[in-house]
């Protein structure tokens, strides 16, 4: 065994963990970065990008196969079907070249990587392979995993959101167990390539925590796409090539997709929680600068179970170095922005209106409608809205809620208003760009100071 002895050690290379690195190395820290399997974590490896460069691969080819409604002749839709392997060949690119240059990053800020598994021994060291490190802080980034039942170990058929990528031919037909984010964008994309799908949700409303306007919007662009959305039913067994469900239902599909809540994996760290460290329903508690329970050990991303999003992972490790530098901005989670890769996107900031009415605020909205914004005519994209949720009596913006072409593009706009303590009034007043899709944040809200200019 050799020892080394670092300033700052973290556990896990993805979003949380290397932004964490990098910012704790900018700040003078003597860093060291432990990643088992991949920099860049789930996200930039088997999550956020190579999903969404299917995605986009699929949104294109639907615009291809309605080029003749922009007056584009000799395109066959007949014709036009997608490549699964070479969409998977641009999709590896893109991750290739995004963690790259991530690790470029790491390198050039003096962070020094290490590989392998990394195991927590006491509250001042860890092991990986042959090495163990003494550290005067900790930020524990170790995400979560998904946790198939124990009778669905072993079946091939049944694979997690990780594996879905690797698949060599694009499933005939794919059951999803989950209606998360994760599920619902796995559903649009297959869908929209052709495949079968079925989604099955042990909730009886999915993504409750949703706008009641959004989850209709999710509601109709499944159903659009044919997906069959069966809620209030568990996936329970698993008999002759058949999902069981709780009512005793058997679904046959060739490929199950498992996209159920993850869950944090305590295996790493499992002496600090034996010295102190405080679990709240699964995961590592932590307050607004990301700090733990053990004053020199942090939890930043998906472990902590807060936000379950790369851009919310990716602050909480900046504000955990931060805070060990004594310089650090709590985080705003009321203020981080959620979205989902739909078609149309969702995305959404803050309150939505039934919890702004819950908390007592004198609730007032306002909605304008993508089909009739020019620009959305112009790209024959009109599906959705924008609805602005605010206090009728100081202005407050509550809440901004979109079901939108690149919504989640827009959704930026809207964080950064209410992060600023912007009113509806200013935002009306605020002239946008025209012809542009931002513009509907605009008539949002003169919408909802009942001056509306383009809807009656």
């Amino acid at each position: 065994m050799t020892g080394k002895q670092v300033d700052v050690a973290v556990l896990g290379g993805g979003p949380a963990g290397y932004v964490g690195a990098i910012r704790a190395a900018q700040l003078g820290f003597k860093v060291a970065l432990i990643e088992a399997e991949a920099i860049g974590g789930i996200c930039l490896n088997w999550g956020c990008i190579p999903s969404k460069s299917l995605m986009h691969a699929a949104k294109r080819l639907g615009q291809v196969r309605k080029a003749s409604e922009l007056g584009i002749a000799g395109v066959d839709s007949d014709k036009i079907k997608p490549d699964w392997p070479a969409m998977l060949k641009k999709s590896d690119a893109n991750v290739k070249k995004l963690t790259g240059g991530v690790g470029q990053l790491l390198k050039r800020n003096g962070v020094e990587v290490i590989r392998g598994y990394g195991r927590v021994v006491d509250k001042q060291h860890l092991q990986v392979n042959d090495i163990v490190l003494e550290f005067n802080h900790l930020i524990l980034a170790t995400g979560t995993e998904y946790v198939l039942p124990d009778w669905a170990q072993g079946v091939d058929s049944i694979l997690t959101p990780k594996a879905i990528f690797a698949l060599p031919e694009m499933p005939t037909d794919l059951l999803i167990v989950g209606a998360g984010v994760v599920g619902v964008e796995m559903a649009t994309l297959f869908a929209d390539l052709g495949t079968t799908v079925t989604v099955v949700e042990k909730q009886s409303t999915f993504m409750p925590y949703l706008d009641g306007d959004l989850r209709q919007a999710l509601e109709r662009s499944l159903k659009k796409r044919k997906v069959r959305l069966m809620t209030g039913q568990a996936a329970v067994g698993y008999d002759k090539g058949s999902v069981i469900l709780s009512d005793d239902t058997a679904l046959q599909a060739s490929t199950v997709l498992w996209a159920t809540r993850r869950k944090a994996s305590t295996e790493a760290f499992q002496p600090l929680i034996d010295a102190g460290l405080e679990m709240e329903g699964g995961y590592i508690k932590t307050d607004a600068l990301s700090r733990s329970t053990l004053a020199h050990v942090y939890a930043a991303g998906d472990n902590n179970g807060r936000f379950m999003l790369a851009h919310v992972a990716a602050r909480e490790g900046q504000t955990a170095a931060e805070a060990i530098f004594g310089k650090a901005r709590e985080m705003l989670y009321d203020f981080m922005p959620y979205n989902l890769y739909g078609n149309p996107e969702i995305a959404s900031v803050g309150l939505t209106e039934k919890q702004a009415e819950a908390k007592g605020f004198i609730v007032k909205t306002g909605k304008f409608p993508f089909s009739a914004n020019g620009k959305a005519l112009i790209e024959g994209d009109t599906e959705g809205f924008v609805k602005v949720v605010y206090d009728a009596k100081y202005g407050e913006i509550l809440g901004v809620h979109m079901a939108a072409p690149n919504a989640t593009d827009l959704i930026g706009e809207a964080a950064l208003l209410m992060q600023s303590e912007a009113t509806v009034w200013d935002l009306a007043a605020t002239v946008h760009p025209h012809p542009t899709l931002s513009e509907t944040l605009m008539e949002a809200a003169f919408k909802g100071l009942e001056r509306p200019v383009h809807m009656l």
